[in-house]
């Protein structure tokens, strides 16, 4: 197949995402700090921080979007019934969506050097699904790391409102280079968000098992790899 695109998932295909205990507690931490104000216990601050996480769990499966964290601070203000300060909500937002990009952000040599092997063949397009993390601080963790000019765009969901397996999502991508779906192909870590996506819209997709593998005996895709060499030897 001649394809002229290459779509790429983000958290868990190009950088992994921790999902750990740690980095929760370092939420809470911060958030305790600022809610002790409001007379919120430490204890009530978990709750509200665990809220935030089932709220989002909870709408990206279900509502196929994914909340900003300013929408899910307001989910938590809806919780207690009134409003922070605003430099408070300001503070709140800004921490969250900053702290995996700046402390644990893990980009390896081998995706790096992938990504522009594969960008001087083909017109790469970031499709994600995003967290407490928008799309602009995935560009600029890209942009440090000296790769986001190798990306001709980003599709992110808190920007266009929806999320994978959305149709619109590959829509986009196939708008912004000029391509058809069948000389498209999806890679991602997601049976249900990117493989699905990719292949309603008609395009080729690649199960990436390298960080998360739940997947791989169930899936739909056209090919299942678990190391980006894979990747290359069949795109290259």
């Amino acid at each position: 197949m001649n394809y002229k695109t290459v779509t790429l998932d983000f958290w868990d295909t190009l950088v992994f995402y921790p999902m750990t205990d740690e980095i929760f507690m370092e939420r809470v931490e911060h958030a305790s700090n600022i809610f002790r104000g409001y007379d919120i216990s430490y204890e009530t601050s978990i709750m509200l921080m665990r809220s935030i996480y089932e709220n989002f769990e909870y709408i990206w499966h279900n509502e196929n979007r994914t909340p900003t964290t300013p929408e899910s601070f307001r989910f938590v203000e809806k919780i207690l019934g009134y409003e922070f300060d605003p430099e408070h909500l300001r503070e709140l937002i800004a921490y969250n969506e900053k702290l995996v990009t700046d402390k644990y952000f893990s980009l390896t040599d081998t995706v790096a050097e992938a990504v522009k092997k594969l960008a001087a063949k083909y017109k790469i397009v970031i499709i994600s699904d995003t967290g407490f993390e928008p799309g602009r601080e995935i560009r600029n963790a890209l942009k440090k790391h000296d790769l986001y000019r190798y990306i001709t765009e980003g599709v992110f969901s808190d920007e266009t409102g929806f999320s994978k397996p959305d149709k619109r999502a590959f829509h986009k991508a196939a708008e912004l280079t000029g391509s058809k779906f069948s000389e498209m192909i999806h890679i991602g870590d997601r049976e249900a968000k990117d493989i699905i996506g990719a292949k309603s819209v008609g395009m080729s997709a690649i199960l990436y098992t390298g960080f998360r593998d739940d997947d791989k005996n169930s899936t739909t895709a056209d090919h299942v790899f678990g190391t980006w060499e894979e990747i290359l030897d069949k795109l290259i």
